[in-house]
């Protein structure tokens, strides 16, 4: 553990076991609740998002950089499936409202 009794990313996380985002807000539903269903055959992602108020930017809007998140992980599950590892290397978003 690091100084504060904080824990790094990846220590003490069993072999193998991996998560798009590691669990950094206590607490169930504070933080990115969401699921992803992947259907590789038919090149189809759905993703069900549910962000808690710990994502929120003004109040009763989710934060934008949440949802470029969300984005960003859906649109790299899809690229996983597709073409193998990939990383993003440019994210662009203009938000209409």
């Amino acid at each position: 553990a690091a100084a504060g009794g904080v824990t790094p990313p990846g220590e003490g996380t069993p072999p193998g076991d991996t998560r798009l985002f590691p669990r950094a807000i206590e607490g169930e539903g504070a933080g990115f609740e969401y699921a992803m269903f992947l259907n590789a055959a038919e090149r189809r992602l759905l993703c069900l998002v549910q962000p808690g108020p710990y994502l929120e930017g003004h109040p009763g809007l989710t934060h934008g950089g949440a949802i470029a998140t969300i984005i960003d992980s859906a649109l790299g599950t899809c690229a996983l499936a597709v073409a193998g590892p990939v990383v993003t290397a440019n994210l662009s978003i203009d938000y209409l409202a």
